[in-house]
């Protein structure tokens, strides 16, 4: 930006109409901390490392874990060490803007020399005010000069404050192989159960298929029902009355006539009846 083509009017009123230094000066304070803590954790790292790796935890994953968490404490010094530098270049910008606040024309101080200027020459009848109006317009002239140069030299050391050399980021403190190899052997892992099942599932489909081409076994009896067991006691009426006839001609024989009177006499056993 061309300073030098602006008036002091809007120079100055620029510099006085802004926010000042305030949010730079709390952009510092916020630098500050940010480093502050920075070294914090870098110091608490380390001391974490050194105390597992000297006392509790030996071996070679111990000097693995020290070889990998040693980047990491490296950057967290250098981090905070970056961001002290910002903070002190914030705090450059502050006294920058200080500077070119204090080499610029406050604004009454312009005012008052237009209205001067503006007197001047409506009371300027016969010329007696020509020198004073010369006077002034070169004291204009010079303010403006003045606000230029306060400007150019705030841009310059302004532009050189904000110049920030980028932060790095964290190094990789794990192996990117890492999770490949524990990938390539989970599914060593899979297939080598999936092929064990397959093979026992094949060998046993020879048994499966024999049971299915043998002759099913003849069902077994079933018991009889009481029914039928009745139905087997039950006596044809044939042969019932065959049987009965029998039966009655063994157990009654016939009776014989023995004497006068109408006595008989049984013939099996002697026995006498009167009719």
């Amino acid at each position: 930006m061309d300073f030098g083509a602006l008036p002091p009017e809007v120079n100055s009123g620029r510099m006085y109409t802004g926010p000042g230094s305030g949010p730079m000066l709390a952009a510092a304070a916020a630098w500050d901390a940010l480093a502050a803590n920075l070294h914090s954790a870098a110091a608490a790292h380390g001391a974490v490392v050194a105390g597992l790796t000297g006392g509790p935890w030996l071996g070679p994953a111990s000097a693995s874990m020290a070889a990998a968490a040693a980047p990491y404490a490296a950057w967290l010094t250098a981090t905070a060490t970056q961001a002290e530098q910002v903070a002190a270049q914030a705090k450059a910008a502050v006294v920058a803007y200080e500077a070119a606040f204090a080499m610029t024309v406050p604004p009454p101080v312009i005012e008052a020399n237009r209205s001067l200027l503006m007197s001047l020459i409506a009371t300027n009848f016969l010329g007696q005010n020509t020198p004073a109006i010369a006077a002034t317009e070169a004291q204009y002239l010079q303010m403006w000069a003045q606000d230029a140069a306060a400007m150019y030299g705030y841009a310059a050391t302004s532009a050189h404050a904000a110049t920030l050399t980028p932060f790095a980021p964290p190094p990789i403190t794990t192996n990117p192989a890492g999770l490949g190899a524990q990938a390539a052997a989970v599914g060593h892992t899979v297939g080598t159960s999936s092929a064990a099942h397959a093979s026992s599932i094949m060998s046993a489909v020879p048994g499966a298929l024999q049971s299915l081409a043998a002759p099913a076994p003849a069902d077994p009896p079933a018991a009889p029902s009481p029914l039928s067991l009745l139905s087997l006691l039950s006596i044809p009426s044939a042969t019932a009355s065959t049987t009965s006839t029998a039966a009655s001609s063994t157990s009654a024989p016939p009776l014989l006539p023995v004497g006068r009177g109408g006595v008989t006499q049984h013939r099996a056993t002697g026995a006498t009846r009167k009719i």
